[in-house]
């Protein structure tokens, strides 16, 4: 091969196989439906979304408190109790977002909001991280793994239940 056809391939060749190798991560896929919640899957990275279920307000015994309430025993949603919980949506008020643990017994209900003689407290729910993820949506990842239940996220006025197993 002669120097001048050396230098040509070093010269045009070679940077396009750096450029190649240099490529951008992909982007994560988003969803393009606001104030919904999926399950972002730990090994696959796909996004499946989390049923939203019909719920109702109840007030408590003394009235004081008020619950949100879900009819079933369970949500059709699964989790294993080994994977780490992260929830995307695309929302304009990511801080509104919440994530609740229904009480035990059987019944699907959490304490919402009460009375407070300051007026009306609500109830933050488990503590949480949310942080960007993409160009237009959140993530949202529990500030400790989740014990076995079922939960719910709360945004926008809608309720996304899952099961932790």
């Amino acid at each position: 091969m002669s120097l001048h056809k050396l230098t040509v391939v070093l010269f045009f060749v070679f940077p396009m196989v750096l450029c190649k190798a240099q490529t951008a991560p992909a982007r994560p896929i988003e969803p393009t439906a606001i104030g919904v919640v999926y399950h972002l899957d730990p090994t696959s990275q796909e996004l499946k979304k989390l049923p939203d279920e019909q719920w109702k307000e109840q007030g408590g015994f003394n009235g004081y408190r008020t619950y949100i309430k879900v009819s079933g025993k369970s949500s059709s949603f699964r989790v294993k109790a080994d994977e780490k919980g992260e929830f995307v949506f695309n929302t304009g008020s990511p801080e509104k977002v919440s994530l609740y643990r229904f009480t035990e017994g059987g019944k699907r209900q959490f304490e919402f909001k009460k009375l407070t003689m300051g007026g009306t407290e609500f109830i933050k729910g488990l503590p949480v991280e949310v942080s960007k993820y993409g160009e237009s949506s959140y993530k949202l990842v529990p500030a400790s793994p989740l014990t076995p239940g079922e939960y719910a996220i709360v945004i926008a006025g809608e309720v996304y239940t899952f099961g932790v197993d």
